[in-house]
């Protein structure tokens, strides 16, 4: 990365190249076991979409799609992929983009760092952490 200070251009598609933990993190948040397995898919692509501080996210796996859409430093209220509704704040420091969520009476830490090849995503649940990589298409 580079040492300019600028925040990367993050606007793209992104496919999942790695995933370490997710099942038992999305467990420690009180996922059920059905849509855990559908949520942990390995068949996934996140779009984003920034303009300015405002984020769209859009993930997408065989059985669903997700958006969740945010503006740094405000809060903002989602539905999680099991249908729970979730309050979340995010913030920007240097290429990570730190979000905090409450998903009933779970917390939840997600950090996206981004370089110019992909993100690479850390969740920390109740109890367990998760590690997911993505990566930009090649040319061609």
């Amino acid at each position: 990365m580079s040492g300019s200070g600028a925040f990367l251009n993050v606007t793209g598609t992104y496919g999942l190249t790695s995933s370490e933990g997710y099942e038992e993190y999305l467990e420690s948040i009180g996922v059920d076991p059905a849509d855990r397995k559908a949520m942990a898919s390995s068949r996934q692509t996140v779009e984003i979409k920034q303009e300015g501080d405002h984020y769209t996210l859009t993930t997408t796996t065989p059985a669903r799609t997700h958006v969740e859409q945010f503006t740094l430093g405000q809060e903002y209220v989602a539905t999680y992929d099991d249908g729970r509704p979730y309050k979340g704040i995010c913030r920007r420091d240097g290429n990570r983009v730190i979000q905090q969520l409450k998903v009933g009476d779970f917390e939840s830490t997600i950090v996206r760092q981004f370089a110019d090849d992909g993100f690479e995503i850390m969740l920390r649940g109740a109890d367990t952490d998760a590690k997911r990589t993505y990566g930009r298409p090649g040319p061609g």
